[in-house]
């Protein structure tokens, strides 16, 4: 979750936007991938 949050915020995700960001605005966690 903060991987992707943090990736979001550095690509420009908008400030007016930032609740959508909050653990509880995630309608669906990501799957975790395998780093190897």
């Amino acid at each position: 979750y903060l991987t992707d949050v943090i990736t979001k915020i550095v690509n420009g995700h908008p400030n007016s936007r930032i609740d959508d960001l909050l653990p509880w605005a995630y309608a669906e966690m990501p799957e975790a991938k395998a780093v190897a």
